[in-house]
């Protein structure tokens, strides 16, 4: 499985500079789990079957702390525990005590947690956190889940489900009441551990009611449908339950997260409703969405997975419905420049196509060359100067290229008129000044900067970059200014 099957194209990039802060990895079956050095010290796993990643940083799941695990397990650092697990198993009772007795002392909570559970009445556990629920009942009840029955771990996480916010607070406040100048509503972790706590019962509670033929108690419930789908192959057989149980949507989703969906029987559960769930799963099942799109005949979806798999002929082929496409699938704005360079690579060349990309700009990300690219397909010049944005004048700069082959003259005049273009950072500036010292003679420009010339009295820096990057001198002598270009 490809990482960017599974994390955005801004996660990875993320990730890879981030892999010089990964302390450790260690592969331990198909898992690889280590540190990653963030503005602290962030616990990161990643599942090498399905590429799932999970960290202790608030963003919680496939953050670019996972991406970057992965990339450096990629490249081969990493330690592999299968000798160490070898060695283990060969070892009798007395020497994995030795080892266990030589780790108490740096983990002490081990035998902090094996007495809670020796000597914890669950009953009374469950009662006494309903009643003096704190952050230290929180910590309690995530040693004792091993322990609880299903019963009681259905009573636990209904209580906290119904009393989330009344029960993050309190850890709030509590924390507030810890830390003298703590606001716990600036902090994105205040509630972290009450999460974590719900989290692992869910999935705890999935997966007993397997094992104890319980599922019906759960399948009713809002709280567990997420994990059950997530699940979806252990669920198969309870397939009627959950459609009658399920929303639309999240039985469509259910059906989708199985390992070989049926084609007739997802398009069955389509509808106008629903339809927009399988945007979700173009990522990681492209080909059996790829599939339905053509089953239930939708374009807008086609042409999307056509972007997903670069794939030049499904684009061109379902371009009409570009539009609707991006309106259902935000995130296709995102691979905008991967269609504008399968459209450089074949050569291919539309103006309304090119205005159709061009105008989502912003959203695509494009580069100098894409833009430049499009642009030269535009004879629009409105539509052209409307697309400028000044705040980008380090790729929009190919759009005045493309602005005074249309019109030179016209240029000019707009550069001169749009006076927002100076009062700016010297990096902002430069840009222009190349532009202008490319395609102008040399006593427009000195007219140009002489008619601004405050923007340019005071400025030491912009004076500077100028000369060294556009060949522009600019001097003052008893308050007059002087250029010279070179």
């Amino acid at each position: 499985m490809n990482l960017k099957n599974k994390y955005s194209k801004n996660v990875i990039e993320r990730g890879e500079g981030y892999i010089d802060s990964v302390k450790y990895c260690i592969k331990i079956n198909n898992f690889i789990y280590g540190k990653v050095q963030g503005s602290t010290t962030y616990k990161t796993e990643v599942d090498l079957d399905s590429l799932d990643g999970e960290c202790s940083c608030p963003y919680g799941t496939n953050c670019k702390h996972a991406a970057a695990l992965y990339l450096n397990y990629q490249k081969g650092n990493f330690w592999d525990a299968e000798d160490f697990i070898k060695s283990l198993n060969k070892m009798n009772s007395n020497e994995l005590r030795e080892i266990i007795l030589s780790k108490l002392q740096d983990n002490p909570d081990w035998i902090i947690k094996h007495n809670l559970r020796k000597r914890t009445n669950k009953k009374d556990f469950i009662r006494d956190f309903k009643k003096g629920f704190s952050s230290d009942r929180v910590s309690e009840a995530e040693a004792l889940l091993p322990d609880f029955s299903f019963e009681q771990l259905l009573e636990l996480q209904d209580y906290i489900n119904k009393n989330y916010d009344d029960l993050s607070e309190k850890l709030g406040e509590e924390k507030e009441n810890e830390e003298d100048g703590y606001e716990y509503w600036d902090d994105e972790e205040y509630d972290k551990e009450l999460l974590d706590l719900d989290e692992k019962l869910i999935e705890l509670i999935v997966k007993k009611s397997l094992e104890k033929n319980k599922v019906e108690e759960i399948i009713k419930k809002d709280s567990f449908t997420d994990e059950i789908i997530a699940n979806a192959d252990s669920f198969l057989k309870f397939k009627d339950k959950v459609k009658k149980t399920f929303s639309k949507d999240k039985y469509l989703e259910f059906l989708l997260s199985t390992k070989n969906p049926s084609i007739l029987e997802l398009k069955s559960s389509v509808d106008d409703s629903n339809k927009s769930t399988i945007y979700d799963f173009i990522k990681e099942k492209p080909k059996i969405v790829k599939e339905l799109a053509k089953v239930i005949d939708d374009r807008a979806l086609l042409f999307s997975v056509g972007v997903y798999e670069k794939d030049f002929d499904t684009i061109i082929a379902n371009f009409d419905k570009f539009e609707t496409a991006t309106k259902e699938y935000y995130e296709l704005l995102s691979q905008l420049g991967d269609v504008v360079d399968s459209l450089i690579k074949n050569r291919f060349k539309n103006e309304e196509i090119a205005k159709k990309l061009l105008n989502r700009h912003v959203g695509g990300e494009y580069n100098k060359k894409q833009i430049f690219y499009l642009a030269n397909q535009i004879n629009d010049y409105d539509f052209i100067k409307k697309i400028f944005n000044k705040d980008h004048i380090e790729t929009d700069v190919v759009l005045l290229v493309r602005l005074a082959q249309l019109n030179k003259q016209k240029t000019f005049e707009f550069i001169r008129n749009k006076k927002d273009l100076l009062n700016r950072h010297w990096s902002y500036i430069t840009p222009l000044f190349n532009f202008l010292k490319k395609n102008y003679d040399k006593k427009d420009i000195e007219s140009y900067i002489k008619s601004n010339q405050d923007c340019f009295r005071t400025s030491s820096h912009l004076k500077k970059h100028l000369k060294e990057e556009c060949g522009i001198f600019i001097s003052q002598k008893v308050g007059i200014l002087t250029v010279e270009i070179k």
